[in-house]
């Protein structure tokens, strides 16, 4: 266990020292050089911290991602969330994520450079701002994803979604995918250790946001709510 944290700790600070030459792209071939390196950068971080804990993912659904960019509305159990989503939908995917979490070191660093736009849910001129540019990124090719319950869940059960979460999909007009994530905490926040845990990935049917009635669009987000709790189940 313990060597498996001081491998961990070595990667994470080869990832730090990979920003160097995140910078470095960006300087002198530009920002689309620099984004794809970014992303290769985090989908293999991700992917190397799903396998040194030791988690074994079950997915299902992924027949049902659509192959144009979309918005990703799941639970929220876990940082280990992120990295699950990331490295099983292998995709550009940025997340609407609180502010606090894009001034973290290394993390905030990265989802920065992927895509992520921060979320100050007490400022609502910023919080609009944040939809904005949100939507300004899936108009330009990257899916965008939100837990919109707005906190952690450590628990496992599916707390009551913000309402103004779904004005990113239905302003750009694509489809959302409804997310079920089994309880990750279980594998590291839990006990603060790495315990190797079998987790249920499941994506639900995507839904269009095209030609939605008021009444619709009103009830869409707890029919999103209630199908990711049954797949849960």
């Amino acid at each position: 266990m313990l060597l498996r944290k001081i491998i961990y700790v070595f990667y994470v600070l080869l990832v730090l020292i990979k920003g160097l030459k995140y910078e470095c792209i960006r300087r002198f071939k530009g920002k689309v050089l620099a984004l794809e390196y970014a992303q290769k950068t985090t989908y293999l971080w991700c992917k190397f911290t799903i396998k040194i804990i030791g988690i074994d993912l079950e997915v299902k659904g992924l027949e049902n991602i659509p192959e144009e960019p979309c918005v990703f509305i799941g639970n929220h159990s876990s940082i280990l969330d992120i990295p699950i989503l990331l490295c099983t939908v292998n995709r550009n995917i940025g997340f609407i994520s609180k502010k606090e979490i894009l001034k973290t070191p290394i993390i905030g660093y990265w989802l920065t450079r992927t895509n992520c736009v921060a979320m100050d849910r007490e400022n609502p001129r910023t919080a609009l701002k944040a939809i904005n540019d949100a939507v300004e990124n899936l108009k330009y090719g990257s899916s965008m994803a939100i837990f919109p319950e707005g906190t952690r869940n450590k628990e496992g059960k599916v707390g009551e979604f913000k309402k103004g979460s779904l004005k990113l999909a239905t302003k750009a007009k694509v489809k959302i995918v409804p997310v079920s994530i089994e309880r990750a905490s279980r594998a590291f926040e839990d006990t603060k250790e790495f315990v190797p845990t079998k987790i249920k990935l499941v994506f639900g049917e995507a839904l269009n946001t095209n030609n939605l009635s008021k009444e619709e669009e009103l009830n869409l987000i707890e029919n999103i709510r209630n199908t990711i709790i049954s797949n849960l189940k």
